[in-house]
């Protein structure tokens, strides 16, 4: 495949040889190179592996790819593969190293309803809290079919949860949110808890275990929550800074609500 910098040394070469052929008459050329350069940088990729694991997967599947190092172009080749062209139900990425750019990539695709992806899994990176603003932004505009979301042990702190409270305000496809095992303290599990209660007809599982920061302080708006959400069903929040007094008083609540799970 011809590179981009290719054509436009044979192009100069060219002009030499034939010297009433101005740059003007060239410029259409150049700027039809300009515009392909992406398509011809997506043609000569190469990572033999997910090339492979690409075609393996039959359209409208899950696709899983773990414990790999994953790079924005990679990602960029997962997107168009599993997400565009095979249209993926499921996307699991798991342990893959990404950080908050390849988010990004993702958050682009999840802002077009041109995808039927309904369950996204980003488990065990460092997308931090920049990449959840870029997910969340995206899930703020219901054009997406998007029902699960698993950031677990992501690097996230108050900051992000607080652009996921925004994101829940808003999104009305969103079934479950996973945010185990990050930095997220008493003011970030309040400000979900209170965008659930309040905001959200959708949610029905929410899981912030074992964030270490979370303690005795929140469990009055954890009660709050179970009680008067209209739509959770499920409520994880085991491996937290809980005292004994205070799970049994969230576990007395949970035995007032029929059919709900709770996990402390």
């Amino acid at each position: 495949v011809q590179t981009y910098s290719s054509i436009i040394m044979a192009t100069s070469m060219k002009t030499k040889k034939k010297s009433k052929r101005n740059v003007s008459a060239l410029q259409p050329e150049i700027d039809e190179v300009a515009e392909n350069d992406t398509s011809l940088e997506m043609n000569s990729y190469e990572n033999s592996y997910l090339r492979q694991e690409m075609d393996r997967f039959p359209n409208y599947s899950s696709v899983v790819i773990m414990m790999q190092v994953l790079t924005e172009r990679d990602v960029e080749f997962i997107v168009e593969e599993a997400i565009i062209k095979k249209q993926c139900k499921q996307l699991k990425l798991n342990q893959t190293k990404l950080k908050s750019p390849c988010a990004f990539i993702l958050a682009n695709v999840l802002s077009n309803n041109d995808n039927i992806l309904q369950e996204l899994s980003l488990f065990d990176n460092r997308i931090d809290d920049e990449g959840v603003h870029y997910l969340a932004k995206a899930l703020s505009v219901n054009n997406n079919n998007l029902k699960i979301l698993d950031l677990t042990k992501n690097e996230i702190t108050n900051v992000g949860a607080k652009y996921l409270a925004e994101m829940i305000k808003t999104n009305e496809t969103l079934t479950t949110l996973l945010v185990a095992g990050n930095l997220i303290g008493n003011e970030g599990i309040q400000i979900l808890a209170n965008a659930i209660q309040y905001y959200s007809k959708t949610m029905i599982e929410f899981d912030f275990c074992t964030n270490e920061l979370v303690n005795d302080s929140i469990v009055d708006s954890l009660i709050q929550l179970i009680k008067y959400s209209p739509s959770l069903k499920q409520l994880s929040l085991f491996r937290c800074n809980l005292s004994q007094n205070s799970k049994d008083k969230l576990i007395k609540m949970q035995k007032r609500k029929e059919d709900f799970i709770l996990h402390v």
